[in-house]
C-alpha cells in the first residue's frame, strides 16, 4: 500500500527569542510524501479482526512508555523538523523537542489537570490545555492527547463517533480517521514482544507532521 492562560508572546518573537526558528523545509521526510485520501468504511475479515482485537489490548495494557523520533511538520507557509522525546507514565508525561544544530527546544511537562512549557531561553508557562498552548506560542496544532494513542498505533478510545480503521495483513493498523486526522502506518517494529509504528504520517488539510521513530521503549524506564 501506497501512503500517498498566560500571557501569549507571538510566534515569530518567541521562536527567534528562544531559538526555535527551525529549518525552514524540512525536507528529510517531507520530499517524499502525498496527501493522504479519505478512508471509505470496510469490514475486516475475522481473522483480521480477532488479530487486532489482541494487538489493541496487548498495547493499550502498556501504559509506561518512552521513544525518540523525527518529527518534521510542513503547512502551507512553513515548514520545520527537529527531534522529539516523549516519555509517558499512564497519564503524565515529559515531551522535548530539540531543533537541528543547537537553535534551541522546548519541553512539556503535563498531566490530566495541567502542563508546563519551558522553553530554551527560560521562558516558562503554566496551562489547563496543552493543545491550546501549543497553538498560542508556537502557532501550529499538534493533538498529543490524541496523539498519545496514534503513535502508538491504535485510535483514542471513547471518543464519541468510531474512527475509521484499515488494517495490514498482521491485524495492525495501516490507516486510522479520526478527529479529522488522517494518520498512516507504513511501518512498524517489535519492541518488547510488542509491534509498535517505526513510521507515523498525519494530516488534517492544514497541517502534515512525519514521525520517524527510532527508539521505543516499553515498561518503567527509570
Amino acid at each position: 500500500m501506497t501512503f500517498t492562560n498566560i500571557k501569549i508572546h507571538s510566534l515569530n518573537g518567541l521562536w527567534r527569542r528562544s531559538g526555535l526558528w527551525w529549518l525552514v523545509g524540512a525536507v528529510f521526510l517531507l520530499s517524499a510524501c502525498t496527501s493522504l485520501s479519505p478512508l471509505a468504511p470496510e469490514a475486516p475479515s475475522e481473522r483480521i479482526a480477532q488479530l487486532w482485537q489482541q494487538h489493541v489490548q496487548s498495547v493499550n495494557a502498556q501504559t509506561d512508555w518512552t521513544l525518540s523520533a523525527r518529527i518534521a511538520a510542513h503547512s502551507e507557509d512553513d515548514g520545520w523538523n527537529g527531534k522529539l522525546y516523549w516519555q509517558q507514565k499512564k497519564d503524565t508525561y515529559q515531551l522535548s523537542f530539540n531543533a537541528p544544530f543547537g537553535q534551541g527546544g522546548l519541553q512539556l511537562d503535563g498531566g490530566p489537570q495541567q502542563v508546563e512549557m519551558r522553553t530554551s531561553d527560560g521562558q516558562a508557562m503554566v496551562a489547563a490545555d496543552v493543545e491550546s498552548l501549543l497553538f498560542q506560542q508556537l502557532g501550529w496544532r499538534l493533538p498529543l492527547n490524541s496523539l498519545r494513542y496514534w503513535v502508538r498505533g491504535v485510535p483514542v478510545p471513547a471518543s464519541g463517533k468510531a474512527p475509521l480503521l484499515a488494517f495490514d495483513e498482521k491485524g495492525r493498523l495501516a490507516r486510522l480517521q479520526q478527529f479529522h486526522w488522517q494518520i498512516a502506518y507504513p511501518a512498524y517494529r517489535q519492541v518488547d514482544g510488542l509491534m509498535l509504528p517505526r513510521k507515523v504520517y498525519l494530516e488534517n488539510g492544514e497541517i502534515s507532521v512525519r514521525l520517524v521513530i527510532d527508539r521505543w521503549e516499553s515498561g518503567n524506564s527509570d
